[in-house]
């Protein structure tokens, strides 16, 4: 069985694209706490993959920072490097999402996202997104139905 459960936060932005047969594929990757050695906090960074109507209901509701759920398989791939050797990495094909920050929370990154532009290139682990900021505007995301994120993977 080769089945992945984990729970992180989006390192940034998904960024989708189309393959040449017209399906769109996300890429994304996620940080998992994996607890505190010397005390300071340590994580594990992941690559994903979303397909199709994940992908999308990715790039519509969800933000660096948010906190998902991501349910998939794991997925071996090599390359060759430009210096003549093989280049191996194991990332995650994402079969589910669920997205676990708040609306709130959620609406905050966004802000946040938004204001800072694209240069902002990460946050300490110091800093904690705040629910219910002044500066942002309350709205209400529709709901989700987390059967619709199931999506068949193309191979």
């Amino acid at each position: 069985m080769n089945k992945v459960i984990m729970i992180g936060r989006l390192t940034k932005d998904i960024e989708i694209r189309t393959t040449q047969s017209g399906k769109k594929v996300g890429s994304f990757s996620i940080a998992v706490d994996d607890g505190k050695k010397d005390g300071v906090r340590q994580a594990q960074f992941f690559n994903c993959t979303a397909w199709e109507r994940t992908a999308e209901i990715m790039e519509s509701y969800t933000t660096k920072g948010v906190r998902v759920c991501v349910v998939g398989r794991l997925q071996n791939r090599s390359w060759d490097k430009p210096d003549g050797t093989k280049g191996y990495a194991t990332d995650i094909t994402a079969t589910e999402i669920e997205i676990l920050s708040s609306k709130s929370e959620s609406e905050v990154l966004k802000a946040e996202n938004a204001s800072a532009g694209p240069q902002k290139q990460s946050t300490s682990s110091n800093d904690k997104p705040q629910a219910g900021g002044d500066d942002v505007k309350e709205t209400s995301l529709p709901e989700i139905n987390v059967d619709e994120l199931n999506v068949q993977m193309p191979f």
